[in-house]
This record gives structure tokens, sequence and C-alpha cells, in this order.
């Protein structure tokens, strides 16, 4: 078995928050910086997203947004 192979075995079945902490070891700063940029970026746009149809989705606060982020430890 080819050594990719065994770590994508070994990634496939962990948990959720397992396998993300596992995926960051595997980053360089930069890449961890740039990931935790796109996120804050994607988080912004959904949030805005949000607000711009509170008649669909209700009210929706960033403390909202906070918990649910919690549930996925993102």
């Amino acid at each position: 078995m080819h050594e990719d192979d065994d770590m994508d075995q070994a990634l496939r079945y962990m948990p959720g928050m397992l396998r993300t902490s596992q995926l960051e070891k595997m980053m360089s700063k930069e890449e961890l910086e740039k990931e935790q940029r796109v996120q804050q970026e994607q988080l912004a746009a959904i949030f805005k997203l949000l607000k711009e149809n509170q008649d669909t989705f209700g009210e929706v606060t960033e403390k909202d947004m906070e918990e649910q982020l919690k549930l996925y430890s993102i």
C-alpha cells in the first residue's frame, strides 16, 4: 500500500474534529492562515446573506451563528 493511501485510509475513519485536527497538523503555517482567512470570508458572506434574507431565515445575530458554529467546531 502506498503512503498516501495509508494516510487517506487513516483520515477517512476519524470523527470530524479529530480529522480536522489531523489535517491542520499536516498544513504549513501559511496554509493554516489562508484556510482561516477563507473561512472568515465565507462566514461573513453567509452572515450577509442571512441578514439580507431575514424574511426567509428570520433574524440571525452573530451570537446565533457563533453558537451554531460551536456545534461543528470550525
